[in-house]
């Protein structure tokens, strides 16, 4: 490998970790700050499910971690070339009456936005599966 594709991988993967420092910042904030875990009717939403995509040559697979998540409580979407997972998480019905004392599963509104760019082809909808906590979704790609 030369030393200017190190270089990319590099920076690619250096991007990827300030990504995921960025989501565990906000959920850290979330929790210092005292916000309310019950989930809220407004639209912005408390926290990003973590993803895997993979590429083959027919379509991209979004695989988004959502353990206790109900099918029937998420979105999943194209808009435009962005695919918008979204939904709610709430608390057990086995907790409603307690203290939330130790916060390390995140609650209440989801939304995960992923541009996908994929030059001349378009994307469309394909497969989507709720399989032991993991949504994995087809983007087939239409040429």
């Amino acid at each position: 490998m030369a030393s200017r594709d190190w270089d990319i991988v590099m920076w690619q993967r250096a991007s990827d970790l300030l990504q995921q420092v960025e989501r565990i910042h906000r959920n850290f904030l979330q929790i210092a700050a005292g916000v309310q875990y019950r989930s809220s009717h407004g639209r912005s939403p408390a926290w990003e499910p973590p993803v895997n995509v993979v590429e083959t040559d027919e379509s991209w697979w979004v695989i988004a971690a959502l353990p206790g998540v109900a099918a029937d409580r998420m979105n999943v979407r194209l808009e435009g070339r962005d695919l918008v997972i979204a939904g709610e998480r709430p608390l057990p019905k086995c907790c409603n009456d307690g203290e939330l004392k130790i916060w390390e599963i995140p609650l209440g509104r989801f939304e995960r936005r992923l541009t996908l760019i994929e030059g001349r082809n378009s994307l469309s909808l394909g497969e989507v599966s709720l399989q032991n906590g993991l949504l994995i979704i087809e983007l087939r790609k239409v040429s």
